[in-house]
């Protein structure tokens, strides 16, 4: 189960090179507004305005307004800060990719038990990945009957994509159990995904 996301409409821009006559033109213009980015000029239409909302233009906004909030949190708090910013690609900052990250919960690809066995220290290996590789990965194994079995924090490997759960506990039989994977990134937003044994 994922959490649901949604799907935002974004203006493009077109860009120019240094020959060309808009170069070092910024504002509005007309109908475009230009804007000097790393050395190039970008163009895009200006927004038209709408005088009727939607609910989903209400709920995009109200989201946009939470993201921009947990934004100013993040540049505000120099630990998270830095976090993000080790994170950035050129022309980005901590800012942007704090609201980028708001919008895209981790994802959860295979979760491999091959070497499970239902007995003390062997291991399942999860693939999670997230905008800023900082995610926290819990697992919780559940019997056939849906009781808890064992659960605990998974442990991220070298590689930094996949993470790796060693069990405690020593169980009678593997058929029928389930491994319940919850990845959760920074601004608190989990993915889970489960897998039947």
């Amino acid at each position: 189960m994922r959490t649901k996301c949604l799907n935002l409409k974004f203006y493009f821009m077109a860009k120019f090179g240094i020959k060309n006559t808009t170069h070092g033109l910024s504002g509005k213009v007309d109908q475009f507004v230009y804007k000097q980015w790393y050395g190039q000029t970008l163009a895009a239409k200006i927004p038209r305005k709408t005088s009727t909302v939607s609910g989903a233009q209400t709920g995009i906004r109200s989201m946009f307004k939470e993201a921009a909030k947990y934004a100013m949190a993040v540049i505000t708090d120099p630990v998270k800060k830095a976090l993000y910013k080790k994170h950035t690609s050129p022309g980005q900052t901590a800012y942007n990719l704090a609201i980028a990250d708001f919008f895209r919960p981790p994802e959860i690809g295979e979760i491999d038990a091959t070497l499970y066995t239902a007995q003390i220290n062997t291991t399942i290996s999860i693939e999670a990945a997230d905008d800023t590789k900082e995610v926290k990965v819990e697992v919780k194994i559940n019997n056939t009957d849906g009781s808890l079995a064992e659960q605990g924090e998974a442990v991220l490997q070298t590689d930094g994509l996949y993470w790796l759960y060693t069990s405690t506990t020593v169980k009678t039989a593997l058929a029928g159990h389930s491994i319940t994977v919850t990845a959760c990134d920074l601004p608190g937003h989990p993915t889970v995904k489960q897998k039947i044994l």
